[in-house]
Order: C-alpha cells, then structure tokens, then sequence
C-alpha cells in the first residue's frame, strides 16, 4: 500500500478521514464526470462474473470525495486504463457509504482506498489516495508482482533495517486496521532517528491521527499539541495546529474549535490552509453563506 501525499498543508491527511465530507462535498458534487474504465458496482457480481484467475481492484468511495471523483476523471476515463480493466484486471466500484460491510472487511477508513484482491478475496496491498495515471497504474501493476507490498517489505527489513522502510510498513498497517502492529513500527521509526526530524514528524502526526480516528480525542489532542510545541515554525507544527482545532471541532466543542481555528488564522496568515480554517470559524458560528443559485 502506498499512501499518495498531496501536499504538506491540510490535504496531508484529508484523503485519509471522512472529517472534511461536509466541507468538500459540494467540489464534489460538482466534479464533471466522464465515462470510466468497465466496471462492477458489486464484488459479488464481479466474482460471478469471472471466466479466468484474474485479480481484483475495489475503488472505495464517497460521493463527497473530491479525489475519488478526480480518479474518475482523470484516469479510469482514459483510453488505455480501459482497455487495462477489460483484458487483464476487473474494476469493482464500491460506494462505502452504501456498502458498508465491504468497507469495513477491508479495513476501509479513507477515501479514495483501491483494494487490489485475489480471486479468493485476499488482499495483495492498496493504494490509499490519489495519483496520476501512470504512477497509480505502476503501483498496481508492481503490487501483483509482488514488488513494495506489505510482504516484500517485511521480508527486505528483515535482512536489513531501514527507516523510510519501517515508516513504510507501520504505514500499510495503519490502513488495513493493523492497529497495534502500525504502533510498533511507528514507534520503532521514532526511537531510530532524531527527535525532530521529518520521518519522526510524521511517525508521530500518523499515531495522533489514529487516535483521532480512532475517537480516542484526548489522546488525540495531547499528540498534536505537543507535536505543534516540539516542530513550532516548521510545516508539520503548523499542520498540528490545524487538527488540534479539528479534534476540538469533532469532539464538539464549538468554542474551543473557534477558538484554535481563529488562533490558526493569526499565527499563520500566510497558511495555504488560511481558506479552510476561515471557513471552519464561519461554519462554527453559523455565519456560512448558503450556496448561490446556478445560472
């Protein structure tokens, strides 16, 4: 599984939650859609349908996914992605907030997440996130061979250790609901490099996230201000500082998500977050525009 990071700001880790479904729905839903590769909209009429020992792709979605409709649009409509789901692998599309007992076998908690399964419905590995065509394709293609899925990984770190490997590997656990595992490798990421540095940054922005996820809030909460304090001025500090004021908001409490959200704005008004947090304050207090007609 590799996790496709968008950029440093607060599409890090908006691909891997349904904590933004309201405030992006309408991109969404707005998202012009083409004609895609053929598909199912079932597993089970997938596999009823087999002739042969092809494997499997299921595109988990949401209809509010700005990134699944983007995968849509952008490379299972093209040409040779088609004719890829019609001679050698079968495309399954599986909205997860309609089928959720899928999702939830496959450990699914972010959007988009492509499961790339066997005819018995083992998984090799997954794709978390959004890529362009021929590196989505690559992964696809390199994970039925065996090459950067959870196995080979496991076998290659066992003859030698690295970090970006062990980060890696927690990663693959996080996604496939490999809790406790994804903490040991975390931890093990951490305890091997420097207490500031980025692959420790991110070690510990994953395990603060997974409590988040997780409902775990005070856990949460703790994670993400002491990262804020330890990387202060750098991006994973700032990032820290904008779930913090997430963890607030889907706790519940109104004020002090305000409250950290405003702070936010001021600390860092030249954020590429600024837009998001301002809409949040707006949203909180109930000042939001409601949408203009279309013409």
């Amino acid at each position: 599984m590799k996790k496709i990071m968008l950029t440093i700001g607060i599409l890090l880790l908006l691909i891997t939650s349904s904590a933004f479904a309201q405030d992006e729905s309408a991109e969404a839903t707005e998202a012009i859609e083409k004609p895609f590769a053929p598909h199912f909209t079932s597993l089970d009429e997938a596999f009823a349908a087999s002739t042969d020992d092809r494997n499997y792709l299921i595109d988990f979605y949401t209809d509010w996914c700005v990134y699944c409709k983007m995968l849509d649009t952008l490379v299972f409509n093209q040409p040779d992605i088609m004719e890829y789901f019609t001679n050698d692998m079968t495309l399954v599309k599986v909205n997860a907030e309609v089928d959720t007992l899928l999702a939830q076998k496959y450990h699914v908690s972010g959007y988009p997440t492509a499961v790339i399964i066997r005819k018995d419905g083992s998984e090799i590995d997954r794709i978390v996130g959004y890529a362009e065509k021929d590196e989505y394709v690559q992964m696809i293609k390199d994970y039925q061979l065996g090459i950067g899925t959870l196995d080979d990984l496991l076998k290659k770190i066992d003859e030698k250790f690295d970090r970006e490997m062990a980060f890696e590997i927690a990663d693959k656990y996080k996604y496939r609901g490999g809790k406790d595992e994804a903490k040991v490798w975390f931890a093990k990421v951490i305890e091997a490099g420097e207490p500031t540095d980025s692959l420790t940054a991110e070690s510990r922005m994953s395990l603060a996230d997974m409590s988040r996820r997780a409902k775990e809030y005070d856990d949460a909460l703790k994670g993400f201000s002491e990262i804020a304090t330890d990387f202060k001025g750098k991006p994973m500090g700032e990032l820290a500082e904008i779930y913090r004021a997430i963890v607030f908001r889907q706790q519940g409490d109104t004020l002090q998500a305000i409250g950290a959200f405003e702070q936010f704005v001021v600390d860092h008004p030249e954020s590429e977050d600024i837009e998001y947090a301002q809409k949040q304050i707006k949203k909180l207090k109930g000042e939001e525009e409601p949408p203009k007609d279309k013409k």
